[in-house]
């Protein structure tokens, strides 16, 4: 049953990021956020989750809000989409929630491999934000600088949720 829960994690939390990219790309700035609503309250329902773990979530929605707000505001990155003048996009917000859910389901297995969630980070985050160019939901200049920046804030980012997560909900 945990092979199927995690499945239903990873294939809910990717199906709800797309949409809030191809929300952003056609017009929709809602629809993602939305997907991503409904498929964090099925995780709610489906997982039975405990108040830390929201907790959890809400804080690591907050720390990538800030970190995409930075983006932002440094005119590193351009967002489209529904924007909140001077914070990170809704629907990247809702994306940093739902990536938060898979800590401790379909990415549990990153827990004490630092290492791992080092390298996860460095390699996803950037070419996250590369396919959000392809689908013309932000826009950055695709430097080496820009793309290394990238790498190191996601490579610190995933280790640092899961120690996080292991604050919150493991009390570790």
């Amino acid at each position: 049953m945990k092979n199927i829960s995690n499945l239903f994690n990873i294939i809910g939390f990717q199906a709800s990021w797309w949409s809030c990219v191809l929300g952003v790309k056609y017009g929709w700035p809602y629809f993602g956020p939305l997907i991503m609503a409904i498929f964090l309250l099925a995780h709610y329902y489906f997982f039975k989750v405990s108040l830390s773990e929201i907790n959890f979530i809400v804080i690591a929605g907050c720390v990538g809000t800030i970190v995409d707000t930075i983006f932002l505001q440094s005119t590193l990155i351009t967002y489209y989409g529904l924007t909140f003048s001077s914070i990170a996009p809704f629907w990247i917000i809702a994306m940093w929630l739902g990536f938060a859910a898979t800590i401790n389901h379909s990415l549990a297995w990153i827990n004490g491999r630092w290492l791992i969630s080092f390298i996860m980070g460095a390699v996803f985050g950037p070419l996250s934000y590369l396919a959000g160019i392809k689908f013309d939901a932000l826009y950055f200049e695709q430097t080496f600088s820009i793309l290394l920046l990238l790498s190191l804030v996601w490579g610190v980012i995933v280790p640092a949720l899961v120690v996080l997560n292991n604050k919150i909900i493991l009390n570790k």
